[in-house]
């Protein structure tokens, strides 16, 4: 494509020009990934051919032959097919995303995995001497039907899918970072690649000394500030090897954010060590960092914390109500402490907590609680020795600013204190705050009066970060009652 035509508005397949980013953005809370549409498609082909198999038995054998049976046979045969099927269905790529937006691709593919199934199902039926049990119209009928039903699913699907990327639903959002005339000679390229690209602009290492000209919009801390004002997936960086020192600087001022960071040179120069290598239109891309989350990890993540913290406000409310009534009488004061604090890509969030001060400090100064710390009241050395000063951020989590389990929110002054100490602190804000965490399950939470104690706990918040899974954050959440309410660090 020409520059040209890309002025124009004009663009191959593939590929989003950046001034039409509006769509991408519309669709910055659109959680459901091109893995995860795959796999529900999935899901909905085993339903179809389970369903029609108990609706053949209804309708034959039921109603035309009028002849009672049993339907658990047929629901066990059912789902075994269905499980063949989805052997198949896989081995002909049928859920790979760039086969499910095209119908007319999939139906060779759908009739030709679904036979092998029937014949599968046969076979078996007759090794096992079984076959005779079922009726051989009822196995016509049923054939007939989850066909029909699962072309007809993936043609929705097709429409769907269709639909959603007309809207940008899927777009890649991405931005370019480095040498101007490289990053621009790079447009193309991403063309070429599988995914729909959006690039929202092309940043420029040499800052102010930009002009329009070259198609930069700006320098990399206008990178960082628009990655945490809007969606972003990825920052590809294009710039000469030469400048290898560099680029590692750059590598890891761009690591707070939560995008995929790639660059399409040789990294053996660098301290870094690249997470995977790419192919955009030719190119050599390696990755450099990855986002926490992908696919089904945003929903499960999502669908865990609501879950969780609303069953946990339901069972608390008593002790929350007595607690509060507790406060109210031990001291002057809201029961109810407010205080800014950063939240997931550094956006402001305001953190709820039980007030257990005579003080609420918020903003530039706010001074950590120390061992026998005169601000603290009676009720509130309880509350803080316990952490039930924090069950008042399961609103936070149901509101999505939080999630039950996480780096721990600081202060906004202790983030700007400690981020200028310790390189990789603002690393932490690449996923949502957590009411618990790995550092404090490891007896890293209270006072951080060094910054050696906040470097293990930020070690430690990385590694989870790093080792995401479901199963982390409920060994985590099994574990804090034990090690992290109860901890000789928290006063």
């Amino acid at each position: 494509m020409s520059s040209a035509d890309r002025a124009s508005g004009e663009s191959g397949p593939g590929f989003i020009p950046w001034k039409s980013f509006g769509k991408a953005e519309a669709a910055q809370n659109f959680i459901v990934s091109k893995k995860v549409f795959g796999d529900l498609t999935a899901v909905a082909d085993v339903l179809v051919i389970i369903t029609t198999a108990i609706s053949a038995k209804w309708i034959y054998i039921g109603t035309i032959l009028g002849t009672p049976a049993e339907m658990e046979p047929y629901a066990i045969i059912g789902v075994f097919a269905a499980l063949l099927a989805q052997i198949f269905l896989r081995r002909q790529s049928v859920y790979e995303f760039d086969n499910l937006r095209w119908f007319k691709g999939q139906v060779r593919r759908i009739l030709v995995a679904l036979s092998l199934a029937a014949l599968v199902v046969v076979a078996v039926g007759y090794l096992l001497k079984i076959s005779e049990t079922y009726s051989r119209g009822w196995f016509l009928l049923w054939m007939a039907m989850a066909t029909a039903g699962v072309v007809g699913m993936h043609y929705l699907a097709a429409r769907l899918l269709r639909l959603w990327i007309s809207q940008g639903r899927f777009v890649r959002r991405v931005a370019l970072f480095g040498d101007a005339e490289i990053a621009m000679q790079m447009i193309p390229r991403l063309e070429e690649t599988d995914d729909a690209v959006a690039v929202v602009g092309v940043f420029d290492e040499s800052a102010g000394a930009v002009s329009q000209q070259n198609g930069a919009s700006g320098s990399l801390s206008d990178l960082i500030s628009l990655a945490q004002t809007m969606p972003l997936d990825e920052v590809l960086i294009v710039m000469p090897t030469t400048t290898g020192r560099h680029i590692t600087s750059v590598v890891k001022q761009l690591s707070i954010l939560p995008v995929d960071l790639r660059f399409c040179q040789s990294a053996d120069i660098f301290d870094i060590h690249p997470k995977g290598l790419l192919n955009y239109g030719g190119v050599p891309v390696m990755e450099m960092e990855r986002r926490p989350m992908a696919d089904w990890g945003p929903i499960v993540k999502a669908v865990e914390d609501r879950v969780l913290s609303a069953a946990c406000l339901l069972v608390f409310s008593p002790l929350m109500l007595f607690i509060a009534l507790a406060i109210k009488l031990d001291s002057r004061g809201p029961v109810v402490f407010r205080q800014k604090r950063h939240g997931f890509n550094h956006r402001i969030i305001t953190v709820y907590k039980f007030r257990t001060m005579t003080v609420m400090e918020d903003g530039a100064k706010v001074a950590q609680a120390t061992r026998d710390d005169r601000r603290v009241t009676r009720i509130g050395r309880f509350l803080r020795k316990t952490s039930l000063d924090e069950l008042p951020q399961l609103m936070n989590v149901l509101k999505g600013e939080m999630s039950l389990v996480g780096p721990r929110p600081h202060a906004i002054a202790h983030n700007e204190y400690y981020g200028s100490l310790l390189e990789s602190y603002a690393r932490r804000h690449k996923m949502k705050p957590g009411i618990t965490g790995w550092a404090q399950i490891n007896g890293y939470r209270g006072e951080t009066d060094t910054p050696e104690k906040m470097r293990k706990r930020v070690e430690h918040d990385l590694h989870y970060i790093e080792n995401w899974s479901l199963w982390f954050d409920i060994k985590i959440l099994m574990l804090t009652p034990f090690y992290g309410f109860l901890s000789r660090n928290a006063f």
